[in-house]
């Protein structure tokens, strides 16, 4: 692992000198077709951006060749191709590609200038790590250079009876080795060109023989092989941004976190393929972009299945039918630390997925429990809003209040009764009809005057219903956040510079918590199928140049 981040970071030095663009794109064809993830990088545009074009010994040069320089010849060296970044032999004006599939958890490829160039330039590095190191020889017009630390998987055999605890008497008999197997993963690195791409190959599951058959096939595959011919690159490209990438739903679906969305909530195992939607053959388009005080980021959906997405987009208009109102918005005050507001329609959700087998004997099995679900949905309205503004790390208390437009008081009648049935005593009434509250602790529910309301935290309750000329729809960015369906606001430089938040973060890090205070906020919205992430930050310049002046003032 220690040569891939090397690499890595040389990659990052070489970005600092970039000038012209190359149009051939056949380095491209390398990409596995069978990829589940792809990312590419415009580091001509980045390095524009992060101000280091031209700079031969700025802050951030300087930094990036102490991290890779463990020698005065290392450190000249390195200098010498950032003031003359075409002697590497690689392209890096062209997009640079990470991407992964079921045989390589991590793989980075890159055009190729100049192969002699390169190939010197890789045996020099070879020769600063390791003076003994042998010349590269290609095979079938391919160089490979494997990491030292390289190991293949294994499956091991171990004697279980060595563990067991045996009394020893004289009717003790001989013992029969009891000979078990487990796996050990192995963690291959190669690192393979000609005279089109450099590719980095990381597997676990192959040998080293296996993974230079990958990259071998990789390098000499045509465009109609490759990944470059997929609907999905197609989609990647068109997308704007200084980074863009395309995940498959298939694979996050199947992914730990992706279950848990499905498989571990009640009924919804079979919903990814359901009513002529089948999210297995989807994939998530993204991108982020570096500008004035701002990073961007994007998000969509696509697919080679022009109706899947027809059908998804319908969806989710009729689930989240109309942008944020005002109605539940006035409620929230302008300075917390989170706010979240959105508008879902919980009466069609229930009416899509209701027809999902599990789903419908999950919500039988709850009206056997006295939770009518089916009942409770059509009484609630389409309007949801969210804040935390308080938090009091002396007394444990934060303050966090949630509205829900609601047409009656269904839903906290409902809730109040089912807690009594399974801790009766437990919650008590709240000094008037539909307020209830937990008899010892901090929690409060309750309807009043159209909403349902949940409280945690006596600073919470103090700011029920309060409404202010402070309050956030006249909080400078509500007009933007307000076009959106839903939208989630985080006042970074309240969470970055008042206590007790930025006491704890000065706990861990000194005084270099200072150099967090240029965050102004991060904010996430959604509209339909699209989605939006946006990071302010208090900068006249690029965004990029002044997180890389942060990354050195953490250094």
């Amino acid at each position: 692992m220690k040569r891939i981040k090397h690499y890595l970071l040389l990659l990052a030095v070489l970005a600092l000198g970039l000038s012209s663009c190359s149009k051939d794109q056949a380095y491209q064809y390398a990409l596995p077709a069978d990829a589940f993830s792809v990312c590419s990088f415009d580091l001509k545009s980045m390095a524009k951006k992060a101000g280091v074009t031209n700079s031969k010994y700025g802050e951030l040069q300087k930094h990036l060749t102490e991290m890779l320089s463990d020698s005065e010849e290392a450190e000249a060296y390195y200098k010498e191709l950032i003031q003359n970044p075409s002697k590497s032999g690689v392209d890096l004006k062209s997009p640079v590609f990470l991407f992964s599939n079921e045989k390589v958890s991590l793989g980075y490829l890159l055009r190729v200038d100049d192969k002699s160039k390169l190939e010197a330039c890789v045996n020099k590095l070879r020769k600063l790590r390791n003076k003994d190191a042998a010349a590269l020889k290609a095979e079938d017009g391919i160089f490979f250079d494997i990491d030292e630390d390289s190991t293949e998987p294994e499956d091991v055999e171990y004697d279980e009876s060595e563990y067991d605890t045996i009394e020893e008497t004289s009717d003790t008999t001989a013992h029969q080795p009891s000979i078990s197997t487990y796996h050990v993963s192995g963690n291959v690195k190669l690192y393979a060109f000609n005279d089109k791409a450099f590719i980095s190959l990381n597997t676990s599951e192959s040998t080293i023989e296996e993974t230079k058959q990958l990259a071998k096939q990789y390098l000499s595959q045509t465009k109609d092989k490759s990944y470059v011919a997929t609907p999905a690159f197609r989609d990647l490209k068109d997308q704007k941004g200084d980074i863009r990438g395309v995940l498959s739903m298939a694979k996050f679906l199947e992914s730990s976190y992706g279950k848990s969305m499905t498989e571990n909530i009640v009924g919804l195992s079979d919903a990814t393929n359901f009513d002529g939607i089948d999210m297995k053959k989807c994939y998530m388009l993204y991108s982020v972009s570096f500008e004035t005080g701002e990073v961007v980021g994007t998000m969509t959906y696509g697919s080679e299945d022009k109706e899947i997405l027809k059908k998804l987009k319908k969806l989710a208009e009729e689930v989240s039918p109309k942008s944020v109102q005002d109605d539940l918005v006035k409620f929230l005050p302008k300075d917390s630390y989170m706010t979240a507001a959105a508008t879902i329609s919980a009466q069609k959700l229930l009416e899509h997925y209701s027809k999902l087998p599990g789903l419908r004997e999950a919500l039988s099995n709850l009206k056997e429990e006295g939770v009518d679900i089916e009942a409770i949905a059509p009484t609630l309205g389409e309007e949801f809003a969210f804040t935390c503004p308080h938090i009091n790390a002396e007394q444990a208390d934060f303050g966090l209040v949630v509205y829900l437009k609601t047409k009656d008081a269904t839903l906290v009648d409902m809730l109040y009764q089912q807690a009594e049935k399974e801790h009766s005593g437990r919650y008590v009434k709240d000094g008037g009809d539909h307020r209830y509250r937990i008899a010892e602790g901090s929690f409060f529910f309750g309807y009043q005057d159209g909403v349902t309301y949940l409280v945690y935290g006596g600073m919470g309750r103090e700011q029920l219903f309060k409404t202010s000329g402070e309050n956030f729809t006249k909080h400078s960015d509500y007009s933007s956040l307000k076009k959106s369906n839903s939208f989630c606001y985080i006042d970074l430089k309240k969470l970055l510079t008042t206590a007790p938040t930025a006491d704890l973060l000065r706990m861990f890090i000194g005084e270099k918590a200072k150099a967090f205070h240029i965050l102004q906020s991060l904010s996430f919205t959604a509209s339909n199928l699209d989605g939006k992430m946006s990071l302010k930050i208090d900068s006249k310049e690029n965004s990029l140049k002044t997180l890389a002046d942060l990354f050195v003032a953490l250094r």
